[in-house]
């Protein structure tokens, strides 16, 4: 094979979404210009790997928004929201509707979006420590008070709960790795493998429904 052939790396198919047509247009414009990222029309959401949302308020149009995205990707797409503040309860709808990512908007580059998109794309999650201890005591809540969610129980290995607590506790895989004095790639395919066997959506969602299940 041809060396040009293997070197060749998947790029993300990213689509934008945004309050106002300036604030879209000069994303998009930013994505288009950047080989790191595979710009789509705007209405083209349901081929997109990564939906990109900036929205200076989460609202309720905000999680119709990424619901409706949810739906028309078959639960393919992850979203990556970029926002001023998100309440607990918005944060917990938004990762069931898809978020992987969440920026807060002052303080973001757009070259950050893009180290976002792929991110999101590779199967990463980007959320403050602050937002990811936020879900995780909502997440506690809820199985606290949904005793009889009706959820199966799962059976998880005791290495797969360990990265789990570290993941809930905001370490990232090469942190995990060290804790736990395993390779990395290991950490990485223990979460890809819980991910794929309960058919989660990403890192997040997959602690989430730890925590949901009373396992965390």
């Amino acid at each position: 094979m041809p060396a040009d052939e293997q070197d060749v790396i998947p790029v993300p198919a990213v689509a934008v979404q945004a309050d106002d047509l300036l604030t879209r247009d000069g994303t998009a414009s930013f994505l288009e210009a950047d080989r790191r990222v595979r710009l789509l029309p705007t209405e083209d959401v349901a081929h997109a790997d990564v939906l990109i949302v900036l929205t200076a308020a989460v609202s309720g149009k905000t999680l119709s928004l990424m619901s409706r995205a949810n739906l028309a990707s078959g639960g393919r797409v992850r979203v990556v929201l970029i926002a001023d503040t998100i309440s607990e309860q918005q944060l917990a709808l938004a990762v069931n509707h898809g978020l992987v990512s969440f920026l807060v908007r002052p303080y973001t580059s757009f070259s950050q979006i893009v180290a976002a998109a792929v991110e999101a794309y590779q199967g990463r999650a980007v959320l403050p420590p602050v937002l990811m201890s936020m879900l995780l005591d909502r997440m506690r809540t809820m199985q606290r008070t949904e005793s009889h969610s009706g959820l199966l129980p799962i059976e998880l290995s005791q290495r797969e709960v360990d990265v789990l607590q570290l993941l809930a506790e905001g370490l990232d895989t090469v942190e995990i790795a060290t804790k736990l004095s395993y390779s990395e790639r290991l950490i990485k395919s223990v979460i890809q493998a819980v991910i794929k066997r309960l058919e989660l959506r990403n890192r997040t969602h997959a602690v989430a429904y730890a925590i949901r299940m009373g396992i965390l």
